[in-house]
């Protein structure tokens, strides 16, 4: 069976690609592509000449099926317009398609946006929560950041230029001092990684211009350290958040990650404390 290969390419310095990468994509008979035009202006800068199909979010069904047609007549690459695919694009589909035919996935790790911003934030993260880009409602947007606003683990998103003003001033109504790191143009010209809080970020950012990722500090963590909390608080803080999941079908196994993930407190510790509650 021949092989998909999940390619992670620079978010913005062609350089971050990696050997193996160009090394691939130039092997490759085809590669599937978020847009053909972005795709084509790496195939040229590494002289690789793959048939290109284009796959988005708009794709239907036959789009998936040709993809894999050319997946059963040998190696395919799917790339993203930035960073690694799979994540906050549709390339799950192709994916989850392959293995269904049997075929093998081969991940080829690279840049992400994501792990680039956390590495960068000086923010406890071996736990952390990411949303893609927030809804563009007003109401749908701050109903979000007031989750997140809770929540103990570190948060990370995107936001576009012409809506981030209104992005920072939702945050600094529900999330008042806490630290944030906003970063923008990440591997790019104009990189800057900012820290400091919301409200500060309103007038630091007055005229919005590039891609940005923000960073949320975790509620009870700060430089490594973690406040210590008593086993009742604990065990309120974890009830709490399994009262946010009631009605759900989760097994016990699944609801203690989904806690672990919103509370920002050790997976192990959630699954004792769920356990013992029975």
């Amino acid at each position: 069976m021949s092989k998909l290969f999940i390619v992670a390419t620079p978010i913005g310095n062609l350089e971050d690609l990696t050997r193996r990468a160009e090394r691939v994509l130039r092997s490759v008979p085809t590669l599937v592509a978020e847009d053909t035009r972005v795709a084509r202006k790496l195939m040229d800068s590494i002289d690789a000449k793959p048939k290109t199909l284009r796959f988005h979010r708009h794709s239907s069904p036959r789009d998936v099926d040709r993809v894999i047609e050319h997946l059963d007549a040998g190696d395919v690459a799917l790339v993203s317009d930035a960073g690694t695919p799979g994540i906050n694009d549709p390339g799950q589909a192709l994916v989850r398609a392959a293995l269904d035919r049997g075929h093998e996935v081969v991940p080829v790790p690279g840049p992400s946006s994501i792990t680039a911003a956390l590495s960068a934030s000086g923010f406890y993260a071996d736990q952390f929560a990411s949303y893609g880009f927030l809804p563009a409602g007003n109401a749908k947007r701050r109903r979000l950041l007031k989750e997140i606003s809770a929540q103990a683990a570190t948060a990370v998103f995107f936001e576009t230029p012409h809506r981030l003003l209104r992005t920072l001033a939702d945050m600094a109504s529900l999330f008042e001092a806490r630290e944030i790191v906003v970063c923008r143009e990440l591997t790019k010209l104009h990189e800057e990684i900012w820290h400091g809080t919301a409200s500060d970020a309103l007038e630091h950012f007055s005229d919005p211009r590039g891609e940005f990722v923000i960073v949320v500090a975790p509620l009870d963590r700060k430089n490594g350290t973690s406040e210590e909390l008593s086993e009742t608080e604990v065990e309120s803080r974890i009830r709490e958040a399994v009262a946010g999941f009631s009605g759900t079908d989760l097994s016990r196994r699944d609801l203690a990650t989904a806690v672990a993930e919103r509370t920002g407190l050790p997976r192990r510790q959630v699954y004792r404390v769920l356990h013992d509650g029975d």
